[in-house]
C-alpha cells in the first residue's frame, strides 16, 4: 500500500508480524489493542496520528479491529533546543550597547560572545569584563544554518550512550521544550561514574577495575532498607507519570546516601541496579554481571517498595520554654520525655534558655510538643 495508507497501521502488524493470511489475528488484536502510549512531536497531530486514527476507524467499521481508537494516551514530547547563544550589540561607533537599551536590533552589529566571557547577574546576563553591559541570551531550534546541531555520535564517543540517554531524560519534563547543555551531560556522566565506584570500587594501581564488586552478603540495616525502598517508590511513581527527570534525581539521592554507609549489602545494590537499568541499560548490565549473574537483567522482576520501610521513623518536635516556642528538634518516633529533654540539654541552641535557670516542670505530649518551665536562678 502506498505511503500513508501503508505506514499508518504498522502498530497492528507488530502484533502479528508473520501472519500471511490476515492483517492481524483476531485474538492477538484483542489482547494487545489499543496501544497504551503514543509518543510523537506536536507536528504528528496533523500527520501520522491523524491518518492512523482515520485508517483505524475504517478498519473498525469493516470489523478488522475491536477498538474505536488506536491509542489510549498521547504524549507530545518537547523539542530540544541548541545551546544558549550569547550576543552583544555594537553601535555604528563600535561601542558596546547594553541589551536592555536596544530597541531595534537591526540598527546594531551583533557579535557572538563565548560562554566563558559571560556572567549571570540576577535574571540577566552581563559581560564578565564589563558587568554594566547586558547581553542577549537565547536558545534556538537546532539547524545546520545556525551551526548549533548536536551530533549524538560525538556525545556517545566522549561520554558513552548511557550518559546521552540519561541526560536527555534528566533535562526536564518529557513534554517541555528544553535547552541543550553539554555541561549537563558531564554532570550525569559523573553520576554514572559514582554509581560504578559505589559497586565496583576505585581503580586498581594499574588503572583497571576488579572483575567483581565490593559488595558483601551482610544483612542490610533498617536505614539502608529505608533508603532503598523510598527510592523504589519514587522511581516507580515518576516513571509511570513519565517524570523521568525526578526519577533520576531520586537515584542520585540514593547514591549520595549510600556513599555514607560503612557496608554495601549486595541485596540492596542489586535492586538499585534494576532501578537504573531502564535509564542506563549498558552500565546496568555490566554491573549486574559483576554482581554474579550470568543472565541478563532484562527479564528480572521490577523491585517493589515495602510499606514497612517507607515510614519515616524521625519526627520534628517543637520545643517551648515557658510556653514560647524556641526551636525544633529531630527525634526518633516513640522517644520518651527523658530522651527528648536530654536532646534539648545537649543542643547548643537551647543553652541560652536553660543556662542559669532551674527547671521547675516539664510538659510532654509524645510526638507533639515539649514545654519546659524554668525559673531564673537568684
Amino acid at each position: 500500500m502506498p505511503q500513508w495508507a501503508g505506514s499508518c497501521w504498522y502498530y497492528l502488524r507488530f502484533m502479528d508480524p508473520k501472519n500471511s493470511q490476515a492483517l492481524v489475528d483476531e485474538s492477538k488484536e484483542r489482547y494487545w489493542s489499543p496501544v497504551d502510549v503514543y509518543v510523537g512531536g506536536a507536528e504528528h497531530s496533523v500527520l501520522h496520528l491523524l491518518y492512523s486514527r482515520f485508517w483505524h476507524k475504517v478498519l473498525y467499521d469493516i470489523g478488522v479491529v475491536s477498538t474505536r481508537e488506536p491509542f489510549k494516551c498521547l504524549i507530545n514530547q518537547g523539542m530540544i533546543l541548541g545551546e544558549v547563544e550569547y550576543t552583544a550589540f555594537i553601535n555604528k561607533k563600535g561601542d558596546l550597547v547594553s541589551a536592555d537599551l536596544v530597541d531595534y536590533i537591526n540598527e546594531y552589529r551583533q557579535e557572538k560572545v563565548p560562554a566563558s566571557n559571560v556572567l549571570k547577574s540576577g535574571e540577566a546576563y552581563v559581560l564578565k569584563n564589563n558587568p554594566s553591559v547586558r547581553i542577549n541570551a537565547r536558545a534556538h531550534k537546532m539547524s545546520k544554518s545556525r551551526g548549533n546541531v548536536i551530533n549524538p555520535d560525538d556525545i556517545v564517543n566522549d561520554y558513552g550512550a548511557d550518559s546521552l540517554r540519561l541526560y536527555e531524560m534528566f533535562m526536564g519534563p518529557l513534554r517541555d521544550t528544553k535547552v541543550w547543555s553539554t555541561n549537563g551531560v558531564e554532570g550525569v556522566h559523573r553520576f554514572l561514574g559514582r554509581t560504578w565506584r559505589l559497586i565496583v570500587g576505585y581503580p586498581l594501581s594499574d588503572g583497571s577495575y576488579r572483575e567483581t564488586t565490593i559488595t558483601t552478603d551482610v544483612e542490610p540495616s533498617h536505614e539502608q532498607l529505608r533508603n532503598l525502598h523510598q527510592c523504589i517508590r519514587k522511581v516507580t511513581e515518576e516513571m509511570e507519570g513519565t517524570r523521568y527527570n525526578t526519577a533520576i534525581s531520586a537515584m542520585m539521592e540514593f547514591v549520595n546516601a549510600a556513599y555514607k554507609w560503612e557496608t554495601h549489602p549486595r541485596s540492596i545494590l542489586e535492586n538499585f541496579v534494576l532501578l537504573l537499568s531502564p535509564f542506563a541499560p549498558h552500565i546496568a548490565e555490566e554491573l549486574w554481571q559483576r554482581l554474579g549473574h550470568a543472565d541478563s537483567l532484562a527479564y528480572e522482576p521490577w523491585p517493589e517498595a515495602e510499606e514497612q520501610y517507607l515510614k519515616d521513623d524521625m519526627i520534628v518536635l517543637p520545643i517551648q520554654i515557658n510556653g514560647k516556642t524556641r526551636g525544633k528538634l529531630q527525634l526518633r518516633e516513640g522517644s520518651g520525655e527523658d530522651e527528648a529533654f536530654a536532646a534539648v540539654v545537649q543542643d547548643k541552641h537551647f543553652e541560652k534558655y536553660l543556662s542559669g535557670h532551674t527547671v521547675r516542670k516539664r510538659i510532654y505530649v509524645p510526638g507533639r510538643i515539649l514545654n519546659i518551665i524554668v525559673q531564673q536562678n537568684k
